[in-house]
């Protein structure tokens, strides 16, 4: 199937609109929440702009060091809810919050191993002048939504089912997702700056880290949802689940 980069984009606002409430329930707990907290509680690393590569390998590493359960720990109940909200958004499903969580826990494992196998293929792509990692992880976005949709028990076979649907589309997909996070990042980076020197300005210059933190966490979050919208909306497209259903 060839992506239509409008219809991807339609279909993944009309997927939003039609499940703004599960969605919602489940990102504020599982994706906004522990994004705020480790924004608040774990400090960035702090840097001159004067370390050499030796300095900055080192200051990075005492950071992942000291911060390694809080990071773990983030990042498997944001990937456990991001889980969760492929299941609400998969055309196949219409459950409950509960439902969708429950089936979550229950496929948790069996998407780790996935995204682990598919992350060390990718980082090894990335090694070679980075874009064949960045292609390498288009072909494999899709792991999660044919998870949720087909409920397949095998990790290898979730690879290869991503790797057969995103067949001559990896780089449509790449272009697509550049296009979005480009442009994410830049409202994102503009919102959260514009924030900053507003409550700076407000509070005499010393600042107020629980609004800004809240305000980045936020923006964020909706930023982390469109993109799923986003991937689930390719994988319609891809699978021609339209075309089956009509």
């Amino acid at each position: 199937m060839k992506l239509d980069y409008m219809q991807c984009w339609n279909g993944a606002m009309a997927l939003l609109g039609a499940h703004k409430e599960a969605i919602l329930a489940i990102a504020g707990v599982f994706l906004f929440l522990p994004t705020l907290l480790f924004a608040q509680y774990v400090a960035p690393p702090i840097l001159t702009g004067e370390e050499d590569g030796n300095a900055l390998i080192a200051i990075y590493a005492a950071y992942f060091n000291d911060n390694a359960f809080a990071m773990l720990a983030s990042n498997l109940v944001m990937g456990f809810g991001g889980l969760a909200i492929y299941f609400a958004l998969v055309p196949s499903r219409s459950h409950t919050v509960a439902d969708n969580l429950t089936a979550a826990l229950k496929f948790l494992v069996i998407y780790l191993i996935a995204n682990l196998l598919s992350g060390v293929m990718i980082m090894l792509g990335l090694m070679l002048f980075i874009l064949p990692g960045l292609y390498l992880a288009c072909r494999f976005v899709l792991i999660p939504v044919i998870l949720a949709d087909r409920q397949e028990r095998s990790s290898i076979e979730l690879l290869k089912q991503s790797w057969s649907l995103t067949r001559d589309s990896g780089f449509a997909i790449l272009f697509f997702l550049l296009i979005i996070m480009v442009v994410g990042g830049i409202a994102t980076n503009v919102l959260e700056a514009v924030t900053g020197i507003v409550v700076g300005l407000a509070t005499g210059g010393e600042g107020w880290m629980l609004i800004v933190n809240l305000v980045a966490a936020l923006v964020g979050t909706v930023f982390q949802l469109i993109l799923y919208a986003v991937i689930v909306s390719i994988y319609i497209e891809l699978s021609g689940y339209r075309q089956t259903e009509t």
